[in-house]
Formats: C-alpha cells, structure tokens, sequence
C-alpha cells in the first residue's frame, strides 16, 4: 500500500513498456530502451499500465488518476460514525477533500440506501454532498426551512408539508422529522423522531448489538422482547447514538423507569463497549 504500491506499479509499467517496445523492434537493444525511457522523461510521458487502483481516502494522500471514483458517500461512513466533535466533522471534511481533488478529468461521488443489494433502505447522502447534489443547496438539507428532502436513485423527493387541521400544541411537544422537517404525529414516527419513509442514518452494528442485548434481557425476565424496548426505540437508539443519560432520556420509548434499569447497558453498547451481566425489572407502557 501506500509509495510500496506506486513503487510497484511503476516497476510494473516499466516491464510492459519494455514487452511492448521489444515486440515493436525485435533488434532493439538495452541502449535503445534507455534512449526511449530518456525520450519519455523528456516529455513528461510517464509509463502507465492499464488497470484500476482500490486505495483508502488516507493512501491516496499525493497520487492522482484520470478517474476517481468515491463510493460509500453515506451518513456514518463519510463523515465516520465516531466523529463527534467540530475538530472531527472538519477533519473529516478534509479528508473527503483529499479523495474529491484526486481526479485529473472525471470524479463520481455515490452512495446507497443500504449496505447490501434487498437491505433496509435507511442510509442517507453524506452532509458533504449538500450543495453538490441535485435540489440540495450549501446548508445541511433538514436544516431548510422547505423541509426539502434528499434524492434517492438520482430523483429528488418533493417537499413534504402538513396537510388539514393540526392540533395546537406547545411548542416544546411538537414532533419533528429530523430528516424532512415535517411534523409527526403517528405515535410509531414520533419514536423514530423522523417519517417511516425518510432515510435514516442509523448505526446498523449497534443496533444489532441493542438487539442482541435486548434477547438476553428478555430471555433472563421471561418476558417479551418488547417488553424491554420496541424495535422502533432501539431504531431510535442506533440512530441518535446517546452519549449520556440526558441524551437517551430524550428518545421516545425511555422512560425513567427504564432509564434507571438499562441505561447504564444501553450507554456502555453506544461507547462500544461490553455491558455487565444482570438484568433489571421492565415495564410494558413503552
């Protein structure tokens, strides 16, 4: 990887160079290639060998190609998961910018709804892409006041807006789709804290491991899964990734009896860690 992999290509386009101008003169000698390799260098013409490069954001640091193709451009991978603070996100941006100026003359930016072919479709476009995909401008897309969404396969999505009478509430209780901006009021979106149909930007890993701890709970209790947390919570859980109590008291479905009993679980499996054997009680009004 790395300048040991440029090395390596390169000695690698020296050989075919030397195939290719052999089969041309078949009388040619040693002398002669050197002269050709001189002309080469004189004119700037690098020997190049047909083929394609898989490099990391990271070990394309100072190479570059006639085409780049960056894949993978989703909320969780770009920027990473575990960037959190300002100092990070912009580090990140950085990096992203390293792969972007890589190109010579063509660069393709992708990402997908999912991470395999009939997967759940809850990824979303990296924040980076606002501004440079289509119906997106230079602010973050759920921070518009249109509440217009992302694109999905290359369309964009209409504005979603509130249709009928809508219950006065204060302003304090209403419930938003951090996504779209549209107000929620089905009970199972308002858990999710965004529409059934908004991409979400969900930790996919974590929440196979809340569902893994969540199978023990409910195994050691002799109770149902959900008794513990619904699915939709969890969902919740794995997409806001609570650093603290405070933050995880505020998703939908944690209530303070449930807090007290697993949210010192719920907390460690965020951090990535491992959490103590030992089950506490459950309530049933999730």
């Amino acid at each position: 990887s790395g300048a040991v992999r440029e090395r390596w290509e390169s000695l690698a386009a020296l050989v075919r160079l030397a195939e290719d101008f052999a089969r041309a003169k078949p009388t040619a000698t040693l002398t002669d290639l050197v002269t050709e390799l001189d002309e080469r260098a004189a004119a700037q013409h690098a020997p190049t060998v047909e083929g394609v490069t898989l490099a990391s954001l990271h070990a394309a640091k100072g190479l570059e190609w006639d085409a780049v193709f960056l894949v993978g451009l989703a909320e969780g991978m770009m920027p990473i998961t575990y960037a959190k603070t300002d100092e990070q996100i912009e580090e990140e941006r950085r990096l992203l910018y390293v792969g972007v100026t890589r190109a010579r003359h063509h660069l393709n930016l992708s990402w997908a709804l999912s991470r395999s072919p009939g997967g759940r479709p809850n990824r979303r476009p990296s924040r980076f892409l606002d501004g440079i995909r289509p119906g997106t401008s230079g602010a973050t897309a759920r921070n518009t006041s249109t509440g217009q969404g992302g694109i999905e396969h290359g369309t964009p999505t209409t504005p979603r807006t509130t249709t009928g009478p809508v219950r006065r509430r204060t302003a304090r209780t209403v419930a938003r789709c951090h996504v779209c901006g549209r107000t929620l009021t089905d009970a199972g979106e308002m858990k999710l804290m965004r529409c059934e149909d908004c991409p979400s930007d969900m930790d996919e890993g974590l929440y196979d491991r809340l569902r893994d701890w969540r199978a023990d709970q409910a195994q050691q209790l002799g109770q149902p899964a959900f008794c513990v947390f619904t699915d939709k919570t969890l969902v919740a859980i794995a997409e806001a990734m609570p650093e603290d109590a405070a933050q995880l008291a505020r998703i939908p479905g944690v209530g303070m009896r449930k807090l007290n009993r697993f949210g010192t679980d719920v907390l460690t499996i965020c951090a990535g860690g491992a959490p103590d054997a030992g089950v506490g009680g459950a309530d049933e009004d999730d």
